[in-house]
């Protein structure tokens, strides 16, 4: 398991969980957004200045994340028969 902030570009990335514990308003903010365990999703694109903020294209659509929103997301990253 990884951290989404830690993810590579373009790899398919199964969302395993959101921390919850230390930023309610964002955990809360990233589920409206479609952030939801079992999801699949993907990092399109970095940022060009320290590689924030990220792009992930998450149930159709971009969003765009600062590195420490992405830290609270736990990915793993999906096999390539499951690609």
């Amino acid at each position: 398991m990884t951290k989404l902030s830690d993810a590579p570009r373009f790899t398919p990335l199964r969302i395993t969980s959101i921390d919850t514990s230390a930023h309610g308003a964002i955990s809360r903010r990233l589920l409206e957004l479609g952030f939801i365990p079992h999801s699949i999703i993907e990092v399109r694109h970095e940022g060009p200045i320290l590689s924030d903020p990220i792009a992930v294209l998450v149930r159709g659509m971009v969003v765009a994340l600062r590195r420490y929103e992405a830290a609270l997301i736990a990915v793993d990253i999906l096999p390539e028969t499951l690609r």
